[in-house]
């Protein structure tokens, strides 16, 4: 479920939709290259700024992003309407691609899987001619799901009262709560970065999960390793005192979810989906998490979401960049764009060394350099890392837009971490 622009096509869609007028100018341009970039902080702040100098078509276009990155996925289904209402004569094929698209991963996180489905098929019947080849075979791929799932009923959660439970971490420094169904418990790794919720297919089976007939293409994002999965249903799981209806779980082998070389099983992860509908979380350092039936607003507002992953905004000396968040993960590390920006700095103070990288699927080793600390802001807090790895080569098969990956060695720094999915932000206390 990913969508990909680039900066011809940008140009191409404002121009089109300008109606006529010259080709866009300085300040159009620069909003253009952020929405590339996935810079979506940036690029509501500048829109906010410089609306009035462009024009409602344009501003409607990239609204539609801003509003999806920002959670506010029902805002841009309505404006996806209105920019096909208005402007839809005026789009190419590869123009209503690309939106339709956007549009797949909006439904998709409102759990209005026919209505995903239904673009997917569109993409796949119609707009073959004009999407690249690994972007076709994404959309086959993920059309699997989304029609596995076209006949499922929403995913509901329930939140009555203040809802309080505990947390531990596992052997290896993950974050785990319990899950319960009946009068049986299970402990489940809490991983933001997981796209959709995984078990084992013995634990589906020990959870009572309704398989569903499908086999699908899934990825480690940590190792590259491809693996085939299967999807299933589970019809309620109790947080604490928080009821889920309806939780779909990708189904993967066990030996998948077994990391040999340490001995370790993942036997459960939950992931965005469920964690995004507990609409605000308070993790306590004291092994306590809270979920607030009302949340609290702020104006941080730095947390976005590309897809279904979590992005955050962080400071590092006079710059503001964009990393993962990733709950799943013990450690943060830094990723090849950030080797590249930073090259001269990191070749004075860094270490070459190599590191042992494990996921769904294995275990890898790669080249990094190793820094000694990093002054790291977030929210309110600012934090300083340790023994920092940056990666010297990309991650295979993902886009390189983020600076990093940041994980527990964060949140662990503080009393309490404070993940709003609501008003999108975090924070420390």
């Amino acid at each position: 479920m990913r969508y990909f622009l680039n900066s011809t096509l940008i140009l191409l869609i404002l121009s089109c939709m300008g109606c006529g007028r010259p080709a866009p100018g300085k300040e159009e341009r620069r909003l253009q290259d952020l929405l590339k970039r996935k810079e979506y902080f940036a690029l509501q702040k500048e829109l906010g700024l410089h609306a009035d100098e462009i024009n409602k078509g344009e501003k409607l276009y990239l609204t539609t992003f801003i509003d999806n990155a920002f959670n506010r996925n029902a805002a841009s289904i309505a404006r996806f309407a209105d920019l096909f209402g208005q402007y839809g004569s005026s789009l190419s094929d590869t123009m209503k691609a690309r939106l339709l698209l956007l549009e797949e991963d909006n439904y998709f996180k409102t759990f209005q899987y026919a209505r995903a489905a239904a673009a997917d098929s569109e993409l796949i019947g119609h707009y073959r001619q004009v999407l690249d080849s690994a972007t076709y075979a994404d959309i086959k791929n993920t059309s699997l799901i989304t029609h596995a799932l076209a006949g499922i009923s929403p995913q509901t959660t329930t939140i009555t009262a203040n809802a309080s439970l505990p947390w531990k971490k596992d052997k290896v420094g993950l974050m785990e709560i319990a899950v319960r169904k009946g009068d049986s418990s299970w402990s489940c790794i809490f991983d933001t970065r997981a796209n959709i919720s995984s078990i084992s297919a013995s634990y589906a089976k020990k959870l009572g999960v309704k398989m569903l007939d499908v086999s699908y293409r899934e990825g480690s994002g940590a190792t590259g390793n491809a693996f085939q999965s299967s999807l299933g249903i589970a019809d309620s799981l109790w947080l604490g005192p928080v009821l889920l209806r309806q939780v779909v779980f990708q189904v993967m082998p066990d030996e998948v979810l077994y990391i040999a070389p340490i001995d370790f099983r993942m036997n459960v992860i939950i992931g965005y989906p469920v964690i995004a509908s507990l609409r605000e979380i308070h993790v306590f350092r004291n092994g306590t998490m809270t979920i607030p039936l009302h949340t609290t607003g702020s104006t941080l507002n730095n947390l976005a979401m590309d897809g279904l992953d979590p992005v955050v905004l962080g400071r590092i000396g006079n710059d503001t960049l964009c990393f993962q968040f990733d709950t799943g993960a013990t450690t943060s590390d830094l990723y090849a764009l950030y080797f590249r920006k930073y090259k001269a700095a990191i070749l004075r103070r860094g270490i070459a060394d190599t590191i042992k990288m494990g996921g769904a699927g294995g275990i890898v080793q790669e080249p990094i350099y190793r820094l000694d600390s990093l002054t790291l802001g977030i929210g309110s807090q600012t934090a300083t890392l340790r023994k920092v790895s940056v990666r010297i080569n990309r991650i295979p098969h993902a886009e390189e837009k983020y600076y990093g990956n940041l994980g527990q060695d964060i949140i662990a720094q503080y009393n309490e971490m404070i993940l709003n999915f609501t008003d999108m932000y975090l924070d420390f206390k």
